[in-house]
């Protein structure tokens, strides 16, 4: 499951076909179709392998909550940046490519990966707002406006290759967000 998982991650979100998997994998195509039914299955089960690695990560998050608010969320989107060139940026790569191609594939990604990494931000956040650290009516909609900027950008430099045209300096842009996002939900 690991080499199908990294094949994935490797195609970086390009849609690779199953034979191309299977190459990846070091099998034969017909063994894929025996295990996992079709390429949806591979893809499914390539995801929710991936989604155990990130359960930690998950785990992590949860303790920034001992910082201050700030910190914590610099901290977060500093590991975040970091991750990105290495396994996260493929993983979310290749969950976009594969759930806009394919519904419930999307679905997948959007309740193994995506959905946790949003929940856990939705966490601290209600944390720093019942510590009177922020102002914080909706955890989900803060957490989308934290994370979606970062996401974006990340993809424009990495996965687009933005950075051959329009390079950013991510350290300065998570700074700027921070600021405006700490600003706008002030106590």
């Amino acid at each position: 499951m690991a080499s199908l998982a990294r094949q994935l991650l490797l195609a970086g979100g390009t849609h690779p076909s199953l034979r191309v998997l299977a190459e990846g994998a070091g099998v034969d195509p017909g063994t894929l179709r025996h295990y996992f039914g079709d390429r949806r299955g591979v893809v499914q089960a390539a995801f929710e392998h991936l989604m155990k690695f990130g359960e930690e990560r998950v785990a992590w998050a949860k303790t920034l909550a001992e910082r201050p608010a700030r910190e914590a969320f610099h901290h977060l989107l500093e590991q975040l940046s970091a991750a990105w060139t290495g396994a996260l940026g493929g993983m979310h790569a290749a969950g976009f490519a594969e759930g806009m191609s394919d519904s419930e594939l999307g679905q997948i990604y959007i309740s193994s990966i995506f959905e946790p990494t949003l929940h856990s931000i939705e966490e601290l956040l209600i944390v720093f707002h019942a510590r009177g650290e922020l102002s914080v009516p909706d955890a989900r909609v803060a957490a989308l406006a934290l994370l979606s900027p970062v996401l974006m950008a990340l993809f424009h430099q990495h996965q687009l290759h933005g950075r051959r045209c329009r390079p950013l300096d991510l350290a300065v842009f998570l700074e700027r967000h921070l600021d405006g996002f700490m600003k706008g939900y002030a106590k």
